[in-house]
């Protein structure tokens, strides 16, 4: 049987339309939004950022980022979300840490309230690594990003009543270059980033 000269060009043709498609996809949307699953009992009195990947509250209540009494984390993805039950355990260790590291970093308030803080990952974006080397060979760029987007809240620990709110939602950039040939690191980056905006709306205001 005599194959057509040009099949292989056709296949070539098929591949990259394939990948064309495949990175339309990806780049969709540009910034992950802030997720509302109904934790944050407060939503309705939140700041949310112009590109809506963030929204806060702070109330003017004093904390001591030194007297955290507590801190959970639990999962609240959608149910098709494909991450394993060991992925989950190390993504929630990653986000229940790194709140803690930023909250110890943060200068001890004299007269400021004990806290507690409960957190939910309510998104997981793992990446594909195979698709990024295919991207990274055909247009020089891994496109697939991968990221997060949490939900937490810091409660007094005596009255429970809410002194910070946030959520937040977080695709790696492409400056995070590495991250994208790992399909948990923009994830566990991601949490990283949302304990780092978290210490910033604790700090006290001078």
């Amino acid at each position: 049987m005599k194959l057509n000269p040009n099949s292989d060009s056709v296949v070539a043709c098929a591949s990259r339309l394939l990948l064309l498609m495949a990175v339309t996809g990806l780049t969709a949307c540009s910034t992950m939004q802030a997720t509302d699953t109904g934790f944050l009992k407060n939503r309705s009195e939140m700041t949310t950022s112009k590109d809506g990947s963030t929204a806060y509250y702070r109330s003017p209540t004093p904390v001591d980022p030194h007297q955290v009494r507590s801190i959970s984390v639990e999962w609240a993805t959608p149910v098709e979300a494909t991450v394993s039950e060991t992925e989950r355990v190390r993504l929630i260790s990653t986000l229940k840490a790194a709140i803690s590291r930023e909250a110890e970093a943060l200068p001890q308030s004299v007269g400021g309230h004990p806290v507690v803080i409960r957190a939910v990952i309510t998104r997981v974006e793992s990446v594909n690594p195979a698709l990024n080397v295919l991207t990274s060979i055909f247009l020089t760029v891994p496109l697939d990003r991968g990221g997060a987007a949490v939900e937490i809240q810091v409660l007094d620990a005596d009255t429970l009543q809410p002194i910070a709110s946030m959520a937040h939602a977080y695709f790696v950039p492409i400056t995070e270059f590495k991250a994208r040939f790992s399909a948990l690191a923009p994830a566990e980056l991601a949490l990283n980033a949302a304990a780092s905006e978290l210490a910033k709306l604790l700090r006290e205001k001078t």
